[in-house]
């Protein structure tokens, strides 16, 4: 038998491990993923979706950006021709697997996989795991289910079917999914929003005093280095030197290395919250790698004292308020939104240090609406901004918290099905004038949800 006869189940996580590591926590349950399923057979992939039935090459909905690697499963061996089985998706697709009957819990993907792997395989029972025929029923009968039903709603197929070349599977002889570009929603009848930084005054860093401080001894052009960043901040100063990587390198060097005094590390933090406000320095930064680049320290954030947190985050915020920034850290966010995830969630975080990281997600998204995270990455901040958002605030804080939630709920509406599952109250906010837009905005999408 040929091997183009074999049957192949591709497996897809479409909560790409969220569901994993916060199912048992918030459902009671443990959850290993939110599936989704399509049927390999003579070198296609069969699929059902909100437009009927499709096929594609083998995982190409992971190629196209819509669901990740898949997990794939040799179930047997069929001796259906080609032919037979044209005939059975054909006739399925104008009786059972029409499009308009897709329903995300009751008659979905997976129900289509578990019909067409029994016919394939001359089966009477069911080829596909329990776990993924059993979770649409678990979710009906959970609190949260909602939450599940939002990553269900990202069901690649039916997205990718919208958009497709043809999504009459009698009418076309192969549909070829193609990716959709998603755009960001703009903030209707929201004022414009401008970065968020601290005031500062130039004067305050002495730069001067770094040598002091070092517990080692500098180089004659260590000292020259120095001496370049301390013009910039001179009154007085006969030059403004154009700083080049080895400044930089020098400087962040020097406070991870050999900079003890608190104190100092955060006078250095503030100088380079001042140079980043260069279109140039953060091109510069972009080029550090390692352990000392920006990402590197970010990663150890979590161990540092409050303030030093604190003025490391709006470091990041400075950076976020400049067009190279904001791209720097796009492109860096997979590796950025889990410390954040990680820092809005931990107990021992102090609310000083959480806020700073919703200004640091202000400025990147709420600037410039054209910047998104990726869907994973909105859902997992998201998540956790809600769970932090009933905490008390003050007026700013509360209009920059709700400017953040909008600018990732309206990129990815499921964050407001999600809110409203774990019973976020926008009223909350309701006696803070600057709010109103912002809340009637919030409402208004609910009612949609």
């Amino acid at each position: 038998m040929s091997n183009f006869t074999t049957v192949k189940l591709y497996i897809y996580d479409i909560s790409y491990g969220l569901a994993s590591s916060l199912g048992s926590s918030l459902l009671g349950k443990q959850i290993d993923g939110v599936w989704h399923t399509g049927v390999g057979v003579y070198g296609r992939e069969y699929l059902f979706g909100s437009s009927g039935v499709s096929y594609t090459p083998p995982e190409e909905i992971h190629r196209q950006g819509l669901a990740p690697k898949p997990k794939v499963v040799d179930l047997g061996q069929t001796k259906k021709t080609l032919a037979e089985i044209q005939t059975w998706v054909s006739q399925k697709s104008t009786t059972n697997f029409r499009g308009h009957q897709y329903d995300l819990l009751d008659w979905n993907c997976n129900n289509f996989s578990d019909e067409f792997t029994k016919y394939l395989l001359n089966s009477t029972t069911s080829l596909i795991p329990e776990e993924i025929l059993e979770l649409p029923r678990f979710v009906k009968t959970t609190p949260l289910g909602r939450m599940l039903l939002s990553f269900l709603n990202k069901d690649p197929i039916s997205a990718a079917q919208q958009t497709g070349n043809n999504n009459n599977f009698i009418d076309s002889p192969m549909h070829i999914i193609q990716a959709e570009t998603a755009s960001n929603t703009k903030f209707d009848n929201i004022p414009t929003r401008h970065c968020i930084l601290p005031v500062m005054n130039k004067m305050k860093p002495r730069v001067n005093l770094i040598e002091q401080m070092c517990n080692r001894t500098l180089t004659p052009a260590e000292k020259e280095q120095l001496n370049d960043i301390y013009q910039l901040f001179r009154p007085d100063a006969t030059y403004s030197p154009m700083l080049t990587r080895e400044h930089l390198t020098l400087l962040i060097s020097l406070m991870v290395n050999s900079i003890e005094d608190e104190s100092t590390q955060i006078m250095m933090l503030e100088i380079l919250q001042l140079l980043s406000e260069y279109e140039y320095i953060i091109k510069i930064l972009s080029e550090i790698k390692g352990q000392e680049s920006p990402m590197g320290l970010l990663k150890g954030l979590n161990d540092q004292p409050e303030q030093i947190q604190v003025e490391f985050l709006r470091w990041f915020s400075s950076i976020a308020a400049t067009s190279n920034g904001r791209t720097m850290l796009i492109d860096l966010q997979d590796d950025i939104a889990p410390v954040f995830t990680e820092s809005i969630n931990n107990d021992s975080s102090t609310n000083k240090v959480k806020y700073e990281i919703i200004v640091v997600l202000h400025n990147l998204l709420c600037i410039n609406t054209d910047i998104r995270l990726s869907f994973m990455n909105s859902i997992s901040i998201g998540s956790a901004m809600v769970q932090y958002m009933s905490t008390p605030v003050n007026s700013n804080e509360a209009e920059t918290f709700l400017a953040v939630f909008i600018a990732l709920a309206d990129a990815e509406k499921d964050i407001y099905g999600i809110a409203k599952a774990m019973e976020f109250d926008p009223d909350y906010y309701s006696s803070i004038v600057a709010c109103q837009p912002l809340i009637k905005k919030i409402q208004t999408n609910y009612q949609a949800v």
